[in-house]
């Protein structure tokens, strides 16, 4: 994730990326985040099948948050409201990637996690 431009005119970024590799910055907007945090918390839902949600865990990389703002809450407020009453607790990570077996959306950094555990 880029974090500022330096004086130099290089870019300042949250981790190091070796000499030679490939960069494609990519872009998104908060519509979209909070339409893929959706997705997961419906996703993970619908893996319960018969089962009630009783609680869950939710990611989001921490560039999600930065990037979003106070936009943020908006995000969080639809993850509530898709968990059909489950209570869930969750942290800002530093990139991460959960896909199930037929699941082939999804990148690296700024992706949603949603993990419900069933009553």
């Amino acid at each position: 994730m880029p974090l500022a431009v330096l004086p130099d005119g290089s870019i300042a970024m949250a981790s190091d990326i070796p000499t030679g590799a490939y960069v494609s910055f990519m872009e998104t907007d908060n519509d979209c985040s909070k339409q893929a945090a959706i997705q997961a918390a419906t996703g993970a839902i619908k893996q319960l099948g018969d089962h009630k949600p009783n609680v869950a865990l939710f990611f989001d990389c921490v560039a999600t948050r930065l990037r979003m703002g106070k936009e943020f809450d908006f995000e969080l407020e639809k993850v509530t409201e898709t968990l059909q009453g489950a209570s869930y607790a969750g942290c800002n990570t530093y990139g991460q990637v959960a896909r199930v077996n037929g699941q082939f959306s999804g990148f690296q950094n700024c992706t949603a996690v949603v993990c419900v555990i069933p009553d």
